[in-house]
């Protein structure tokens, strides 16, 4: 019972870290976001107030509303996880495009060619380079194609501003080198909050394993007591692990020689247990996991789990015991 509190309070703590964890990883992205939605805000009040192209400024503000918008559906987003990457590529290219038509809409003399850069940097936080290498090069790859493209092509097609003038232009680029270098610096900021999370979500995992493998040890050491209890040399206990360990075919008669009563109690809940089943009950009781079941049986550890599985289902074991605990309390 001890240990059955124990690893059900181990399973509440991860989980808990699990969710504290997303939860703010998501608040993170909203605060993107919320950067996002003033920095699209400011451009569309600038362009109307100072140039008086409204229509630019309305097709920005659309963009300001669709940040609002993702704000508002980001905790809903484990139920579209599978879709949630390729929408995040689709964002990317759309202001990778975004990018380029104002580059080309203000005659290439406004330097809006510097949030190429922003957006290389953005990269890191919203992707994992292992996991997501690929997509990575894609995006990277789209970025780098467009900002060549757009210096040194003309696209003639497209529509050019009638509202810039040439004195103008000084006064935009700068303000966009400006813009450019705080979404750099904020980008390098939610970098360092994103490592900041998954550091200290290694942190919380390595000290969970350290806690299991302390209550693995002292389980070990109880059931050395039990065995010491129930007259059981430290050269018996050894001579059973040994037998265990080599699959000797005297294991399991010198195991019920030992525990008499362990076998009579395992039938006593089902008297349909075959052969095979208790004797993966036996290899249980004397804490052996399911790896180390595996190599003492020449069995794949996919086939002890399914082992395991209709032991569980035939002593109608919860799904939320764990089975080797159980077991030792038999």
């Amino acid at each position: 019972m001890i240990f059955k509190s124990f690893f059900r309070i181990i399973s509440d703590e991860a989980e808990k870290m699990h969710d504290e964890d997303e939860r703010s990883y998501l608040n993170l992205i909203n605060k993107y976001l919320l950067f996002l939605f003033l920095l699209f805000l400011f451009y569309s009040i600038f362009i109307v107030i100072f140039f008086g192209d409204a229509l630019i400024s309305t097709f920005l503000t659309v963009i300001t509303l669709f940040w609002l918008y993702l704000m508002a559906v980001k905790g809903k987003t484990n139920r579209y996880r599978r879709a949630l990457k390729v929408t995040v590529i689709f964002v990317f290219v759309l202001l990778v495009f975004i990018v380029s038509f104002f580059h080309i809409y203000t005659y290439k003399n406004a330097g809006v060619e510097y949030f190429y850069f922003s957006l290389l940097f953005a990269i890191p936080f919203f992707f994992n380079y292992k996991e997501d290498f690929y997509s990575i090069l894609f995006v990277a790859f789209v970025i780098c194609v467009n900002f060549i493209a757009c210096l040194y092509f003309d696209f003639d097609f497209l529509p050019k501003s009638k509202f810039f003038q040439a004195e103008d232009f000084k006064t935009v680029k700068l303000l966009n080198i400006l813009f450019s270098i705080a979404s750099f610096l904020m980008d390098i900021s939610f970098i360092t909050q994103k490592d900041d999370l998954i550091y200290g979500l290694i942190e919380d995992t390595k000290m969970k394993d350290s806690t299991i493998q302390d209550l693995q040890k002292t389980n070990t050491a109880l059931l050395k007591q039990q065995m010491l209890i129930n007259h059981l040399t430290e050269e018996n206990i050894q001579e059973i692990y040994h037998l265990a360990e080599t699959n000797s075919p005297l294991f399991f008669d010198k195991f019920q020689f030992f525990f008499p009563h362990f076998i009579p109690a395992v039938l006593a809940s089902n008297p349909n247990l075959i052969y095979s089943e208790l004797y993966f009950c036996a290899l249980m009781k004397i804490d052996f996991d399911t790896k180390k079941i595996a190599q003492c049986t020449n069995s794949s550890v996919r086939a002890v789990e399914s082992k395991k599985y209709r032991i569980r289902k035939k002593l109608n074991i919860p799904s939320d015991v764990n089975i080797n605990s159980f077991i030792l309390k038999i």
